[in-house]
């Protein structure tokens, strides 16, 4: 499973550390979320479209989700071991 996380009503986000907006929750296959993480990757290519019809709101929608879906499985590579455990089979 992913997470997604929100940003709080408060204005002064200053005195917080950053947060990611997207993370795998610690404990599921590495599998699992590198195929629900490829669904948010599909979600990003569908809003480019927008290049076709001329919607640039969408475009830019699609950059931003794919340089966090991207980001998501960077984390994904680099916090998993490199050999495979039995939750990834």
């Amino acid at each position: 499973m992913l997470q997604i996380n929100t940003p709080s009503s408060s204005s002064d986000n200053s005195s917080r550390p950053s947060q990611r907006l997207l993370t795998a929750i610690p404990g599921i296959p590495t599998t699992q979320a590198k195929e629900q993480t490829s669904k948010l990757l599909d979600c990003a290519r569908y809003l480019h479209t927008g290049v076709m019809l001329g919607d640039h709101r969408s475009v830019a929608a699609s950059h931003y989700l794919n340089m966090m879906v991207r980001a998501l499985f960077d984390e994904l590579e680099h916090s998993r071991p490199h050999s495979r455990s039995q939750a990834d089979r």
